[in-house]
C-alpha cells in the first residue's frame, strides 16, 4: 500500500499531460503536443513522451500510442536488457535504469525507441534523471538488486553513445531524484531529501536537507513537489531561497 497513493497521482499527472497534448492539438498547436514530456518519479515504470506512453517491466520496453489517449494502442515491444528498474524521458531520450546498468534510447522515431548507449557499473536499484548533457543515477545497497554501493553518480551524456561517469557523490541510503532548474532533489531514505546545486552540473554541491521524513521518491512541478515518503504521499511547496514547506499529506 505504500506506492498506492504515489502511483495514482503519477498516472493522474500523465493523464493529464496527454488531454493537455490533445486539447493543444484539437487546437492546431501541434508544438505542445509533438515535444511534450509526462512527468513521473524517478522510481516510475512508466513515463509519456511526444504522444507516446513507454512501459517497461523486468526485461522489456512497451511503446503505446497515445493519439487517443482513451484508447492507448501498443505499437510494439523491445528486449532492453533484464531486471530492468525505472524509466525516465527527457525531450527526444529515454533513460532506463537496470539492476547493472543505465540504458539511453532516442526517440526520433517515438513509436520505435532505438538503443543508443549504456553505463555499465555496480549491481544497485538505479532511478535515472536527466538533461540535456548530464544523467544522475543513484545506486543503494543492501538491496535485492546487490552490490554494497551508495552513491549518486554524475553521467556525462553529452556523446550519447559513451555515457561517461564523472563523479561520484557517497550518500547514506539513495533513492529517487528529480530536477527543477539548478536544484537536484534526491530522496536519502531515513535521512530524509537531500538538495543539491547543480548550477556546476558535474559537481553537485549539497546545500539543504530535509529531516523528518523518510523520502523515496519525488515528481517535480512547477513550484510543487510530490514526494512519496514512509506512511504515504506528501505534498511540499517550493519557496525562494531553497525553503520548502509541506502543504498536505496522505496517509496510507
Amino acid at each position: 500500500m505504500k506506492k498506492l497513493n504515489f502511483l495514482i497521482i503519477i498516472i493522474m499527472l500523465a493523464v493529464a499531460s496527454c488531454e493537455k497534448d490533445n486539447t493543444s492539438a484539437a487546437s492546431g498547436d501541434k508544438t505542445t503536443s509533438t515535444s511534450s514530456t509526462g512527468q513521473g518519479g524517478s522510481l516510475a515504470r512508466f513515463t509519456t513522451a511526444l504522444d507516446h506512453m513507454y512501459v517497461v517491466d523486468n526485461s522489456t520496453l512497451y511503446t503505446y500510442s497515445l493519439a487517443d489517449a482513451a484508447h492507448p494502442q501498443l505499437k510494439g515491444n523491445i528486449n532492453v536488457g533484464f531486471n530492468i528498474e525505472t524509466i525516465y524521458s527527457y525531450k527526444d531520450k529515454l533513460f532506463v535504469g537496470s539492476s547493472a546498468a543505465m540504458y539511453v534510447y532516442s526517440l526520433a522515431d517515438p513509436a520505435h525507441p532505438s538503443k543508443l548507449g549504456q553505463a555499465s557499473h555496480v549491481r544497485s536499484c538505479d532511478p535515472v534523471v536527466a538533461n540535456d548533457s548530464i544523467a544522475y543515477v543513484t545506486v543503494r545497497g543492501n538491496t535485492r538488486c546487490g552490490g554494497t554501493t551508495n552513491a549518486l553518480m554524475v553521467y556525462d551524456v553529452k556523446y550519447i553513445t559513451q555515457p561517461l561517469l564523472r563523479k561520484t557523490v557517497n550518500m547514506e541510503s539513495p533513492w529517487g531524484l528529480g530536477i527543477k532548474g539548478n536544484r537536484l532533489y534526491v530522496c536519502n531514505g531515513y535521512t530524509g531529501l537531500n538538495v543539491y546545486d547543480i548550477t556546476d552540473p558535474i559537481n553537485p554541491k549539497l546545500i539543504k536537507q530535509l529531516a523528518g521524513n523518510t523520502f523515496y521518491d519525488v515528481i517535480m512541478l512547477d513550484d510543487l513537489m510530490v514526494a512519496m515518503i514512509e506512511g504515504g504521499t506528501a505534498l511540499f511547496e517550493l519557496k525562494p531561497n531553497d525553503e520548502i514547506s509541506m502543504t498536505a499529506k496522505i496517509t496510507n
